[in-house]
């Protein structure tokens, strides 16, 4: 299988973009398989698998959390239809296919004001302290 490894440089705010790169390589014919930290200092290293270009969303969130939720937390999303894909720096890669979306709310993790102002809370929080 081929691959390809991109650098990018990301920040914690740009968590939304990231998400729009990955959905634009997905829609290319790359899909993510992995994020890393990258030898380069201010570079974070994406590494894709050659696929069928697909209409694809892809979505982060940020929550850090004991060992012990980690298989409730990972559930949820499964029972959601989202596909956990890699963690990265406390984040949590997920990807859902067009064709598995039924409302434009399922286009996001977060549709709504209250849970995005949550997790920018927990980056916030976390990032500065």
């Amino acid at each position: 299988m081929e691959k390809k490894v991109v650098y990018r440089i990301a920040t914690i705010a740009d968590y939304d973009r990231e998400a729009l790169y990955l959905r634009k390589m997905h829609a290319e014919g790359w899909k993510l398989k992995e994020v890393t930290y990258s030898n380069l200092v201010v570079a974070v290293k994406y590494t894709f698998e050659k696929c069928q270009p697909e209409q694809v969303v892809y979505q982060l969130d940020f929550y850090p959390m004991k060992k012990s939720e980690r298989a409730s937390y990972l559930q949820l999303f499964k029972d959601c239809g989202w596909e956990h894909i890699t963690d990265f720096n406390s984040f949590s890669y997920f990807r859902k296919a067009h064709s598995e979306i039924e409302s434009a709310a399922e286009f996001e993790i977060y549709n709504d004001a209250t849970s995005k102002l949550d997790m920018l809370y927990r980056i916030l929080r976390l990032r500065l302290v």
